[in-house]
């Protein structure tokens, strides 16, 4: 049976919204890293932000994800190219990290943690984390108070744990970090680096299948639905980067 998800999202080098430019920004807010610094990259997908942590450091990066065709791209393209750091990937679930405590210098998660949930994730990560690791995460986030009806009910639909700056940051608090930035990923971010990337392969992607319902299901609801939503309500919403450090 064809999974039409990995198949659709498995061409792009993004699984969601993001920026090669917010990557390294989110990254040079990190001080004091030692030597052979090790990152965990969770939910790494094709690994755009991957390549990019590869392509500024000399890091040691293991990047996690649980569906193979992703690793494999990522894999594909980093041979490719000349990269300071090592990349290693490892198939695995961000449920189930099999780590190490203490092992990691740096956590990284660029739009995957609502996978397991905000909180959650931060909980459960913490282990793997050194005593002043740093822990990086992208969170759907609200950019202002009163947010129109329509697009407050298809977050909370979505994801529940959407939240605004202030109660994000809490929520870092309460789970034993320090919170030392935030960095709000831009317009582009999404428009041109996301969506108009899935828009320009859409039909090649429904022709290969002969338009399969759940095909057009994958397109409708990843594609459209979100897209239009985004750019009629994109001042209400983004993708906010949470950089702390564990206490």
């Amino acid at each position: 049976m064809t999974d039409y998800f990995t198949e659709f999202f498995k061409t792009l080098d993004r699984q969601g919204p993001g920026d090669d430019k917010y990557t390294e920004l989110a990254f040079r807010l990190l001080e004091h890293l030692p030597e052979n610094t090790r990152i965990l990259d969770v939910g790494c997908g094709t690994g755009r932000q991957t390549q990019t942590l590869a392509r500024i450091t000399t890091c040691n990066i293991t990047a996690v994800d649980v569906y193979d065709s992703f690793l494999n791209k990522l894999n594909e393209q980093a041979k490719k190219e000349s990269l300071n750091g090592s990349i290693v990937t490892h198939n695995a679930s961000m449920f189930e990290l099999p780590f190490d405590d203490h092992f990691f210098d740096v956590i990284w998660s660029e739009g995957s943690i609502y996978i397991m949930g905000f909180e959650r994730g931060l909980k459960e990560w913490k282990r793997l984390l050194k005593p002043g690791g740093y822990l990086v995460a992208s969170e759907i986030t609200w950019l202002q108070q009163d947010i129109p009806e329509e697009i407050r009910d298809y977050w909370i639909t979505e994801y529940p744990e959407i939240g605004t700056v202030t109660e994000k940051l809490a929520v870092i608090e309460k789970c034993g970090y320090r919170p030392l930035a935030t960095l709000t990923l831009p317009e582009y971010g999404w428009q041109q680096n996301y969506y108009d990337l899935m828009k320009a392969q859409k039909q090649g992607f429904l022709n290969l299948y002969d338009n399969a319902a759940e095909a057009r299901r994958i397109v409708e609801n990843e594609l459209e639905t979100e897209m239009n939503l985004y750019q009629t309500y994109k001042e209400f919403y983004s993708y906010v980067f949470y950089i702390m450090r564990k206490s």
